[in-house]
């Protein structure tokens, strides 16, 4: 049993903003999500090359961005999910366009909704896919920052990098976070044919 979490905030105000493109990466993956408690969640069964199937689900919080915990804790302790079977889907100021990032652990670098998570499940073990959306013109911008879309010019790029983040999430849930952070945490996806060493951390 596995849980992947995109991170956003409801409502259509919000739909288009940087700060959802987690719940983006999820509607790739289901088109119905049905409302549970706090959060949208949608049935996933993803086969492994082997022919076993695995089971999870994909889970969209309704409690906000930075009360993200709030959602994900009840249903991690309800199906006994360990952390190590959960995947936080996040945008990341530190990424620019184009690239995405599995971490495991560590700090939450300033994003509420990654401690919020952290605080309720008691662990920082949980996996993380970052997924990069570049920094704002100013520190004091931030907020604003992720509150807002992207350029026009960036859609393709966008568009390839959800689709990817996508089908990552999948590879994660059948084959583990190494598998992924070899064949993704390289890819510059602003530039298609173009890979760099990828990073572990």
């Amino acid at each position: 049993m596995f849980l992947i979490v995109g991170q956003g905030n409801p409502g259509l105000q919000y739909a288009r903003t940087k700060h959802n493109v987690g719940f983006w990466v999820l509607d790739r993956l289901a088109s119905h999500f049905k409302l549970r408690g706090n959060a949208l969640i949608a049935e996933a069964r993803f086969q492994r090359a082997s022919g076993e199937w695995v089971l999870g689900l994909l889970v969209k919080p309704t409690t906000f961005y930075n009360a993200t915990g709030e959602a994900v804790a009840p249903l991690a302790r309800f199906y006994r999910v360990p952390p190590e079977r959960i995947l936080v889907v996040h945008d990341e100021l530190d990424l620019p366009p184009g690239r995405l990032r599995f971490k495991a652990g560590g700090s939450s670098a300033g994003n509420y909704g990654l401690e919020s998570i952290a605080t309720h499940l008691g662990s920082r073990g949980f996996h993380r896919l970052r997924i990069g959306i570049g920094k704002p013109p100013t520190p004091e911008a931030g907020a604003g920052w992720v509150l807002s879309g992207f350029h026009p010019d960036l859609k393709p790029v966008m568009d390839r990098v959800v689709q990817t983040a996508a089908e990552a999430a999948k590879t994660w849930a059948t084959e583990g976070l190494e598998v992924c952070q070899k064949k993704y945490n390289g890819l510059n996806l602003a530039v298609p044919s173009e890979r760099i060493e990828p990073e572990q951390a």
